[in-house]
C-alpha cells in the first residue's frame, strides 16, 4: 500500500497493537484476556478505516432519500436542487464549497440504466461527478471533460447487459449499483443563484420502469453506534459487491463482522464494536488531525484522492473530511494547517496570506473556505457577521497591492475599512482553511506552484 501523509499516521498507530500483544504474551497465561483485547480493538480499528468510506455513501443515501425528517428527501433517481450556497448549519457533508450549487441524486440501478441529461451552460463551470458505494469517482462529466453542450448519457449498473437507446447516448457503466450522483454549477456572486438555480432545472434523470428492488431497505444510522455501524455496512456490502482487489483487506477484517451478509454478526463480535468503537473514531481523528509533512503550513492531498484503490488509509480520511471530493485533474485541494511559525491555526491570532501576482493557476476558479473543526474530524462553515464563509477570484470588490499579489486577511474582528473587502472571517477557536483550485493548471498539477505560508501578523 502506498503511504501517505495521512495513511501514514492512521497506520503507524494501528501498528503498535501486535507490538503490544507480543509483550502481553511474555507475561504469561494470566494476560490472555488482555491480548484479546488488544487484538481485537487493533482489528476494529482496521475495519472502521476501511469501512468508513461505505458507510458515509449510505449515512448520505439515507439522509436524503429516506430521513423523514428531511423535508427536501426525493425518492431514489431523482434530483435533490439545493437553490442556496452552502452556509454555517448545512451538515450533509464535511468540508462542502461555498462557490457552486449542488445537486444531488442517489441512483439505485439495480433494476437497470438511468438516463441522464444535461442541458447547455454555456461555457459556465459544471461538474457532475458519479461516486460508487466506495467513493471512488469513476466518471465526471462537464466542462473539462464532455464541455458545456447539452448532452445525454446512460449510466448502467456493473450487471446490466443491454442496447442503449436509438438516439445514441453515451453508455457509462458503474462499479456499483448504489451511485451518488452529484452536480456542481458555479455561482458568481449572490445576483446569479436564480440563474443557476434554472440550469439545476436542465440537469433530469429519467429512471427504469417500476421501483429499484431495494427501495424498501434503508438502516437509520445512529451515530456512535458500533453496532449500528456494522449492520448497515454488511447491507451495502451484499447490496454492492466490493473490489476484486479488496479482496485481501475483507478477509483480514472478516473476524470483526465486516462482510458481505445481511444476518447480524454474532453478539460478541457486536458487544466488541459497541466497546471500542470510540477508541477507532479517535484514532482515524487524531491521525487526520496531524498530518506530516507540510509545505510551509498546507498539506497537499495525494493524486489518488477520488480514485483510491486500495489506498484505504487515504479514503477513510477523504471520508472524513471532505466527502465527495473531486480528483486532481479536475478540483486540487490543499489544506492549511500550520502558520509561518509552524503553529496550528487559531482565531485568537489574525493572519495574511498573500498570493502571488497572477493569483493561483487554475482555468475555472479557485476559492479558500475556512471550517472549523468537529471533536469528531469533521469541518463546518462557521456564521460570521458578514456570512462570509470562503473568498476567491470572483469575491466583488478584492483589493490587489500595487505589484498584482493579493493579500486575504484571515482573523475573527474585522479589520479596518480598507482590509474588509479581504477579509475571511475566521472563529473564536481552532480553524482549518482549504483552497480548492478547479480545472487546475500544469503548474500546480506537478507541484512547481505551492502556496504561501500563512503569516500570523499579531505579536
Amino acid at each position: 500500500m502506498k503511504k501517505t501523509t495521512t495513511g501514514t499516521a492512521v497506520t503507524s498507530r494501528l501498528s503498535r497493537r501486535p507490538i503490544i500483544i507480543a509483550l502481553l504474551l511474555v507475561l504469561g497465561v494470566a494476560t490472555v484476556s488482555l491480548v484479546h483485547e488488544a487484538r481485537t480493538a487493533w482489528t476494529i480499528g482496521v475495519a472502521y478505516r476501511y469501512a468508513l468510506p461505505l458507510y458515509e455513501v449510505m449515512r448520505v443515501r439515507y439522509a436524503a432519500v429516506f430521513d423523514t425528517h428531511n423535508p427536501h428527501r426525493v425518492g431514489l433517481n431523482t434530483f435533490a436542487h439545493r437553490r442556496r450556497l452552502t452556509e454555517a448549519g448545512d451538515r450533509l457533508v464535511t468540508m462542502p464549497n461555498n462557490d457552486t450549487l449542488y445537486s444531488l441524486a442517489v441512483l439505485d440501478l439495480s433494476s437497470g440504466p438511468v438516463r441522464f441529461e444535461v442541458p447547455d451552460t454555456g461555457d459556465r463551470y459544471y461538474s457532475a461527478a458519479l461516486m460508487d458505494a466506495y467513493t471512488n469517482n469513476f466518471s465526471i462529466i462537464g466542462r473539462r471533460t464532455t464541455g458545456t453542450h447539452a448532452a445525454s448519457f446512460f449510466i448502467a449498473g456493473p450487471g446490466w447487459q443491454g442496447n442503449t437507446p436509438d438516439d445514441g447516448p453515451q453508455l457509462i457503466h458503474a462499479p456499483t449499483n448504489t451511485v451518488l450522483l452529484l452536480v456542481r454549477i458555479l455561482v458568481d456572486g449572490p445576483d446569479d443563484v436564480a440563474a443557476v438555480t434554472a440550469l439545476q432545472d436542465g440537469f433530469k434523470l429519467t429512471p427504469p420502469r417500476g421501483a429499484p428492488a431495494s427501495a424498501a431497505v434503508a438502516i437509520a444510522p445512529v451515530a456512535n453506534s458500533g453496532s449500528n455501524f456494522v449492520e448497515i455496512v454488511d447491507r451495502a456490502l451484499a447490496e454492492n459487491p466490493p473490489p476484486r482487489d479488496d479482496a485481501p483487506m475483507l478477509e483480514r477484517i472478516a473476524k470483526a463482522g465486516i462482510a458481505p451478509v445481511t444476518q447480524t454478526p454474532d453478539k460478541t463480535v457486536i458487544a466488541d464494536w459497541d466497546k471500542d468503537f470510540g477508541l477507532a473514531q479517535k484514532l482515524l481523528a487524531h491521525a487526520v488531525a496531524r498530518p506530516r509533512h507540510l509545505v510551509q503550513g498546507w498539506s497537499y492531498l495525494p493524486a489518488d484522492i477520488g480514485n483510491f484503490g486500495t489506498d484505504y488509509d487515504v479514503r477513510a480520511a477523504v471520508a472524513l473530511l471532505g466527502l465527495m471530493a473531486l480528483p486532481p485533474e479536475e478540483a486540487l485541494y490543499a489544506n492549511g494547517l500550520k502558520d509561518s511559525q509552524g503553529k496550528p491555526l487559531n482565531g485568537t491570532h489574525r493572519y495574511r496570506l498573500r498570493l502571488p501576482p497572477g493569483g493561483v493557476p487554475a482555468d475555472a476558479f479557485w476559492s479558500l473556505g475556512l471550517y472549523s473543526m468537529e471533536a469528531d474530524g469533521h469541518g463546518y462553515f462557521v456564521d460570521n457577521p458578514i456570512h462570509r464563509y470562503a473568498i476567491g477570484d470572483r469575491t466583488p470588490g478584492l483589493k490587489k497591492n500595487a505589484d498584482g499579489s493579493l493579500d486575504i486577511l484571515i482573523q475573527r474582528q474585522a479589520p479596518d475599512e480598507a482590509g474588509q473587502a479581504n477579509w475571511l472571517p475566521a472563529p473564536a477557536g481552532p480553524f482549518r482553511l482549504t483552497m480548492r483550485a478547479y480545472q487546475p493548471r500544469r503548474e500546480l498539477l506537478e507541484g512547481q506552484f505551492r502556496y504561501p505560508a500563512i503569516e500570523r501578523i499579531d505579536p
